[in-house]
């Protein structure tokens, strides 16, 4: 009973027989394919609602949410025989997965601006960010998505940007997403997209910005649900033609300690992780880049090291790892973590306004700070080459990383960089 997520035990991309399609053109047919419902009518058969026509408040639940462009199921029911019955029509075709509860690293807040601090350039020599810009490329043509605590799209880094936001709330199965002007309570949000696309600040300000809030300020806390609905709806931009070839990369500093979880449910979720991150690299060539966490030398949390995503640690200004910044031997594949480190310590970015309207920034340190620079230095080399989606990106920041003195297991390849 309760709450669980149904995932496709493999990527359409092989249960379609796409491999051999050109890119757009597999992109584009599992787009389309999202739209057909394959088991909602099974679903509705056993006593089950499409959440929409539901409510929390009805007694029992019995409802579900299909999720085409991840393909996955959010079901919710109180009832023990429907359960049963929803996990054995989907069990040839879906893994089970609980719905666990997952966490941001936090961030460290060294100091807060009432303006923006005049030095320029913001970003060192070494990271080729200055580079690019003089060189005219900014992130143009790429889309960025970002799962945070939100984002305020009204501070002037972001103002001039038009921003796909969306809250997902606590109980997506009965609320729609909120599409409404970006905000965020917390301003964690609002400086991973500063990072990433700020008009003064940003290493790629120019790239198309999606941002989901999914992460509660008071707790910096999520849940699976909430990520794959908020997946789901970056995943749906493909809807569009206009989109399909474009390189999609999305940001992600959430994540969970492996050892914090019950042997009963760590199984599960590793594996139901593992088929979410493979339908973003496999089914759309999306690249997942993801913060190892800020837990010390020795610690990773999942997903940073699963192999389907780019796993980020944080040096500072002197290209020194940050001693917070997480890293070791991956349990799923033997290879060290981080595959690779951004700047991380006192980064300066957006990150709320005040009851007077001034825009506030601030430095903050944490791999949740390198993470976006990443991103950013991976939006600026696919904009210069818009024939490189996902892996082929992922390969190209490895190649051109910045070799560094510290050992892999803190800083991986080396510095991200634009060259």
């Amino acid at each position: 009973m309760g709450k669980f997520i149904a995932l496709r035990k493999t990527p359409r991309s092989q249960t379609l027989g796409l491999a051999a399609l050109s890119f757009p053109d597999r992109r584009s047919h599992i787009a389309k394919s999202a739209l057909v419902s394959e088991h909602s009518e099974v679903l509705e058969s056993i006593g089950l609602t499409p959440a929409r026509l539901s409510h929390p408040n009805d007694n029992p639940v019995n409802c579900f949410e299909r999720l085409g462009y991840l393909g996955a199921y959010v079901i919710e029911t109180r009832s023990e025989d429907a359960s049963e019955k929803a996990r054995e029509q989907l069990a040839s075709d879906f893994h089970i997965v609980p719905d666990v509860q997952l966490s941001l690293p936090r961030a460290a807040l060294a100091r807060k601006y009432l303006r923006r601090p005049r030095k320029r350039p913001y970003w060192p020599k070494e990271s080729g960010v200055n580079l690019a810009h003089h060189d005219g490329i900014a992130g143009q043509g790429v889309l960025v998505g970002v799962l945070d605590t939100g984002c305020d799209a009204d501070h002037v880094e972001l103002r001039s940007k038009r921003i796909e936001f969306r809250y997902v709330p606590l109980s997506p199965l009965y609320s729609p997403l909120r599409a409404t002007r970006g905000f965020d309570v917390d301003g964690h949000g609002t400086h991973v997209s500063g990072i990433i696309a700020g008009r003064n600040v940003g290493v790629a300000p120019d790239v198309e910005l999606m941002v989901a809030s999914v992460i509660e300020s008071e707790t910096m806390k999520t849940s699976l649900e909430r990520i794959v609905v908020a997946l789901d709806w970056m995943l749906s931009q493909f809807q569009r033609d206009d989109n399909l070839a474009k390189p999609m990369i999305i940001n992600m500093s959430l994540g969970f300690r492996p050892e914090s979880m019950a042997k009963s449910e760590l199984e599960p979720i590793v594996n139901g992780m593992k088929l979410i991150l493979s339908t973003l690299a496999e089914d759309f060539d999306v690249l997942p880049v993801v913060a190892i966490g800020n837990d010390g030398p020795g610690t990773m949390r999942a997903p940073g090291y699963f192999p389907e995503t780019l796993s980020v640690g944080a040096v500072d200004f002197d290209l020194q790892p940050a001693h917070f910044s997480g890293g070791g031997v991956s349990p799923i594949t033997g290879q060290t973590e981080p595959d690779i480190a951004g700047f991380g310590v006192g980064i300066l970015s957006s990150l709320e306004r005040d009851i007077d309207k001034h825009n506030v920034y601030a430095r903050m340190s944490g791999t949740s700070m390198a993470a976006p620079y990443v991103t950013g230095i991976a939006a600026l080399l696919a904009s210069a080459d818009p024939s490189m989606h996902g892996e082929a990106i992922r390969q190209r920041l490895i190649d051109d990383a910045m070799p560094l003195s510290a050992p892999p297991t803190r800083v991986g390849a080396g510095l991200a960089r634009y060259k």
